[in-house]
């Protein structure tokens, strides 16, 4: 008698054990895979004295786009492609900046805000990416640090290298600025 007690407490450890790791499991599973949707990308990298991106501690210096957002809508938005030109109205000093209307010089790339002191472009504050392709078309570009009251900025757009990773070093940006804002 005592070994079929015994064989039913082995089997019912098997059982409770193979239900704990199907729990565990799948909470491994939730836990990294994370929403995916991400409509506004900036990049995760400090700007240096030089204008150029360095990675924050324990940061990527890469921003991953993801093109999954557009490819799931029923009807992808058209992204405008022209002569380059962009209305950007001043607006609340913010760690957000609204596009009133872009129209793109180019069909991929990002578009982002630089410091703009005494006619000079400075430190980037900020990316987002675009794609024709994709049908990404931001309304905002969302900034690593907020913007000051009275500070002038600048709008100003880098083509992609095909990586659909921002990173300057890679990422040239069109030697242009496309217009001016003052944070209020």
């Amino acid at each position: 008698m005592a070994a079929t007690e015994e064989t039913q407490q082995d089997g019912s450890k098997t059982l409770v054990s193979f239900v704990v790791g199907l729990l565990i499991g799948g909470m491994l599973v939730w836990a990294f895979s994370g929403p995916t949707d991400q409509t506004n990308l900036t990049d995760e990298t400090n700007s240096d004295e030089a204008g150029e991106m360095t990675p924050e501690e324990g940061g990527a210096d890469e921003v991953e786009a993801d093109e999954d957002t557009a490819s799931n809508s029923a009807a992808a938005p058209t992204l405008p492609v022209g002569d380059g030109s962009v209305v950007v109205n001043d607006q609340p000093a913010s760690a957000l900046v609204a596009l009133e209307r872009v129209t793109y010089p180019i069909e991929e790339g990002w578009i982002g805000v630089r410091d703009y002191n005494n006619g000079q472009l400075g430190f980037i504050k900020g990316v987002v990416r675009f794609s024709a392709a994709a049908g990404v078309v931001p309304e905002n570009i969302i900034l690593q640090d907020s913007t000051r009251a009275g500070q002038q900025y600048a709008i100003v757009v880098f083509s992609d290298n095909g990586d659909n990773a921002f990173n300057p070093a890679g990422d040239v940006q069109i030697d242009q600025i496309f217009a001016t804002f003052t944070a209020q």
